[in-house]
């Protein structure tokens, strides 16, 4: 029991549960109430959708235990308590597990693309695989590479969401027959990996601050390390403004289109919750205040993409009056 639960936690369940829960969200709460609008239907069958998903989850978990495998050293430093490899579980079984689990996410995700008719998507989890190793052998250690990299790959899973669909709808001639554009799925495709990719990119840097103690002694070449952390607080705070920016612009948008209620929800509970960590940013001056930062940005990242919640709400509103009218 106490071997299966140190497993549990090497591969991060509540990361992969977000991983799902995102991309069920764009599906659901995004895709289809766009679909609605013209009474259509998804291609890509329910079955596929789901092992497109369990690849991620699969090539995700393999990312966090080889992390874990690299950082033992480092772990030992700054996160004493919750070193399991070498611990509880041995470096042998966790290097076999992420081989194991990647090479099943990897089949499997080529068959859930190829499926689907996009068989190029396949090799999306190639590059995740191999990136996440790359991450943590090397990139890690480096200045801004690695936050980039684990900014890129979460950005990315919206993405692949939307896109499994979008490209095998094209191939189908219902789906030009109902559709005159395929920019509402575009733009808000981005809109939604957008923000995921900067609020990772956010939280990776100060996550970094949070490491420095360890990562000093382990000689990586973070940005708080090259830069120090008052010049690393500076590039934040340019990221937290563009972010805010965006999602003003955002807003403005969603009013001018009538999505009242999302204004609002974005306002609360992403907007108000950001000046926070601005906030707490600019108080910030050890371990326990960047990691408290760091909790609060993943909290930011959960209500973000429950705004779907909202949008689907909404739409669903618009709908109903629509064919009210008629």
């Amino acid at each position: 029991m106490k071997l299966f639960l140190a497993y549990l936690r090497l591969i991060r369940p509540f990361n992969l549960i977000m991983i799902a829960f995102t991309m069920d969200m764009v599906r659901y709460f995004f895709l289809k109430p766009i679909n609605r609008f013209s009474d259509y239907s998804f291609v890509v069958s329910e079955n596929t959708f789901m092992l497109f998903t369990l690849s991620f989850l699969l090539v995700a978990a393999a990312g966090y235990i080889i992390n874990d495998y690299y950082d033992v050293e480092i772990d030992k430093i700054n996160k004493p308590d919750k070193v399991i490899v070498g611990n509880t579980v041995s470096p042998l079984i966790a290097l076999c597990s992420f081989w194991i689990l990647s090479i099943i996410g990897i089949v499997i995700g080529f068959w859930a693309s190829t499926n689907a008719g996009v068989p190029f998507l396949g090799t999306l989890f190639i590059f995740y695989a191999v990136g996440l190793w790359a991450y943590s052998f090397k990139l890690k250690s480096t200045f801004l590479a690695g936050n980039l990299i684990i900014a890129l790959f979460l950005g990315l899973v919206p993405l692949a969401a939307s896109y499994i669909e979008l490209q095998a709808d094209l191939k189908s001639p219902d789906f030009i027959t109902h559709y005159t554009s395929i920019l509402p799925y575009r733009t808000g495709t981005w809109v939604i990996a957008g923000f995921a990719f900067l609020s990772s990119l956010i939280r990776e840097v100060v996550k970094d601050m949070e490491d420095t103690e360890g990562d000093k002694i382990a000689g990586c070449r973070t940005m708080p390390i090259v830069l120090g952390i008052k010049k690393v607080k500076i590039f934040v705070y340019l990221l937290l403004f563009v972010m805010l920016a965006l999602l003003g612009f955002l807003q403005y948008w969603g009013w001018v289109a009538h999505y009242h209620m999302s204004v609002f929800y974005v306002f609360i509970f992403v907007e108000i919750p950001f000046i926070i960590v601005v906030w707490k940013l600019g108080k910030a001056t050890g371990s326990k205040n960047f990691h408290n930062i760091s909790t609060w940005l993943k909290i930011i990242m959960v209500t973000g993409i429950c705004c779907l919640f909202v949008f689907a709400y909404e739409s669903n509103i618009a709908l109903e009056l629509i064919r009210t009218d008629y």
